[in-house]
């Protein structure tokens, strides 16, 4: 009779633990989907931070969590435009063959950063860093910039990062003021690059 009892205890402690088991495995499993939900839902472009990068930093290291808060990011844009590149090409058509055109590559054109925001105070470091480059042109210190594309949930790494190499300002301007409105005075910054690194 103990025999049994011990054989029946044994027999239970198993179906309960494979009962845990099978519970477990699918709280993973739909924890996963779930996962895989957010991860594929598309960015939103207003969740955006603008750093300057440590010398000699690349941007796949700014991948990294630990990384992303060590950077001294300035006050927050409203807007940026210019991140992209154009490829110029010579075209060319085809000798005896009016069918045919080709495509030569010539070179990368860059446009101008374009970067808004309130008006921000004199303490800014890219504020100071403008009026010094455009004040005293005899004396510019490019930089390297980051842009930053944050994640919808902060605890994933960033969507994507852009570091910019050789950056130079070289045009700062605020919107009219004006005593009939109430509007936020709203500065612009255009900055030119030479390369791009999208990480």
């Amino acid at each position: 009779m103990a025999t049994r009892k011990n054989s029946g205890s044994s027999s239970s402690k198993r179906k309960t633990s494979g009962t845990k088991t099978n519970l477990s495995s699918r709280s993973a499993l739909k924890a996963g989907k779930a996962l895989i939900r957010r991860l594929q839902d598309p960015p939103v472009s207003y969740n955006f931070m603008v750093a300057f990068a440590p010398d000699g930093m690349k941007g796949a290291a700014m991948k990294g969590m630990a990384t992303m808060a060590s950077l001294a990011f300035d006050a927050a844009f409203t807007q940026i435009s210019g991140l992209g590149s154009e490829l110029e090409y010579d075209t060319v058509k085809s000798g005896g063959n009016n069918n045919e055109v080709y495509h030569l590559p010539k070179g990368i054109k860059r446009s101008g950063l374009s970067l808004k925001r309130g008006l921000a105070s004199i303490a800014s470091p890219l504020l100071r860093w403008c009026f010094q480059t455009l004040e005293e042109p005899k004396f510019i210190t490019p930089k390297t910039m980051i842009v930053v594309l944050l994640n919808k949930n902060p605890y994933l790494p960033p969507v994507m990062v852009w570091t910019l190499y050789n950056v130079i300002p070289v045009k700062w301007e605020i919107d009219e003021l004006d005593a009939k409105k109430s509007d936020i005075v709203i500065e612009s910054i255009e900055l030119v690059f030479s390369k791009m690194e999208i990480a």
